[in-house]
């Protein structure tokens, strides 16, 4: 079952562009980064096109000339929690939203990493403890911390974000 293009077209062509980007979200698209979130975030806005079974017609994403954007590397029915995916990623970076913007600045995908794990009271829980290192008071050390846990993590979990880390910073391990 695929969308027909004259009423997809029809959809699509009620709503204004105004300069924002049209956007139809499958599973064969580009996959979204961190990076087009935050030009999305700081730009017009977007349009976003739900696909529904087998998708659309090609013949309209090629004249509306829609980007094509994947989530992830699974197939879903429909576009719809893809475009709640994108909207609760982009609406985070509005100002005002989280209330800091320097809450975005230190995150997962920022500079090709992944974060560092966060802790909180109690400082022990379970037999498991604080790292000392968060508790000294010590900025630099705290920061060297972060930024080792982060390094270490992304190599575990996220060789290919590590590699591009490694490459950005002319590193080699």
């Amino acid at each position: 079952m695929v969308l027909r293009p004259d009423v997809a077209a029809a959809a699509i062509d009620s709503v204004p562009r105004d300069g924002r980007a049209l956007i139809y979200l499958t599973p064969r698209g580009k996959p979204v980064s961190q990076a087009r979130v935050r030009e999305w975030a700081q730009g017009p806005g977007v349009i976003l096109f739900c696909g529904r079974f087998e998708g659309l017609d090609q013949r309209v994403i090629d004249s509306r000339e829609m980007e094509e954007v994947s989530v992830g590397d699974a197939v879903l029915a429909g576009g719809e929690i893809p475009a709640q995916y994108l909207i609760e990623a982009c609406v985070r970076l509005i100002p005002g939203v989280l209330g800091k913007m320097a809450s975005t600045e230190d995150e997962s995908f920022e500079g090709d990493l992944l974060e560092y794990p966060q802790y909180t009271r109690p400082r022990e829980w379970e037999g498991q403890v604080i790292p000392d290192v968060l508790l000294s008071g010590d900025h630099g050390k705290v920061d060297q911390w972060r930024q080792d846990q982060a390094e270490a993590l992304t190599e575990r979990r996220r060789p290919d974000l590590f590699e591009r880390y490694q490459r950005r910073n002319g590193e080699t391990r």
